[in-house]
């Protein structure tokens, strides 16, 4: 078995440490530029969204506003009907028991 020189293995060594080193660094300045990009193109397509939104008639909102108190009014009207339907048989009930005793 042939020992070569230990001080020219530790160069090839450190020369191979060295260059993992700067690949490291490059592939992590890599992923933060890809980073940057998206959150910038995240951040221009917020920006177009609002602006789309801004541009739409305030009179659209308030149409879809007003349909939903309508909903809501419609469903709290059919609520309280149902509770009045169920309180009148339940009187009915009371009565025709009362008078069965």
């Amino acid at each position: 078995m042939v020992i070569g020189n230990m001080q020219e293995f530790r160069e090839q060594q450190m020369g191979k440490v060295k260059k993992r080193m700067e690949e490291e660094k490059k592939i992590k300045k890599g992923i933060y530029q890809m980073q940057v990009m998206i959150d910038a193109q995240s951040q221009e397509t917020f920006d177009k969204e609002c602006k789309r939104t801004e541009k739409q008639n305030p009179g659209q909102k308030t149409e879809g506003e007003k349909s939903d108190t309508k909903r809501r009014e419609a469903k709290k009207l059919d609520a309280q009907t149902e509770m009045e339907k169920m309180l009148s048989v339940g009187r009915k009930f009371i009565s025709m028991n009362s008078q069965v005793v």
